[in-house]
């Protein structure tokens, strides 16, 4: 028996296309930090970045451990470094914050079809990579004003259960007012 399984079909899949999603953020970070105007917004970026750009390489290792063809991702010929800023200050990190929500799903998922070790303990890695890039996200937005809480309710004081069961029978706007 080998000492490390081949990957698996699932495994090829979840990582091409966990290669081509790594590769874009990072270009996409590479020119938010060179925009950015806050410090504390381009210390996120640039902590993110750091944690996420080694991924780029271990992917890459992987499959050409596997003998197989390297995914092209995005590269620097995708991005315009120059290009004039077109976003308002904040954009960047609500941009950053959307990324790691989609991200939290997306690496339980992969994580959910994953059998190697090596490959399984990657997922969990970027996993808590995303987790606090998303707080340190979210903390910053609420501390500049840019990002709205959920609207507060009243707390129940007691809980009440359903004497009736008319609610069952729903809203129909076809049925017939009999007064």
């Amino acid at each position: 028996m080998p000492d490390k399984a081949k990957l698996s079909s699932s495994e090829i899949g979840v990582l091409w296309m966990t290669f081509q999603q790594k590769t874009m953020i990072l270009r996409m970070l590479e020119y938010f930090i060179e925009h950015a105007d806050d410090e504390q917004s381009k210390k996120i970026m640039v902590d993110c970045y750091e944690q996420v750009s080694p991924y780029e390489q271990k992917i890459k290792d992987l499959f050409t451990q596997e003998g197989a063809a390297v995914p092209v991702g995005f590269t620097e010929d995708d991005v315009h470094p120059g290009a004039p800023k077109l976003y308002d200050n904040g954009f960047d990190i609500m941009f950053l914050r959307l990324i790691k929500e989609i991200s939290m799903g997306m690496h339980t998922l992969n994580l959910n079809m994953t059998y190697r070790q090596d490959v399984m303990q990657m997922y969990k890695e970027l996993t808590a990579i995303t987790q606090v890039t998303y707080e340190k996200c979210t903390t910053y937005l609420i501390q500049k004003g840019l990002l709205t809480r959920s609207p507060y309710t009243q707390i129940p004081k007691s809980v009440e259960f359903v004497q009736d069961v008319s609610y069952l029978s729903g809203f129909n706007p076809f049925k017939e007012n009999v007064h």
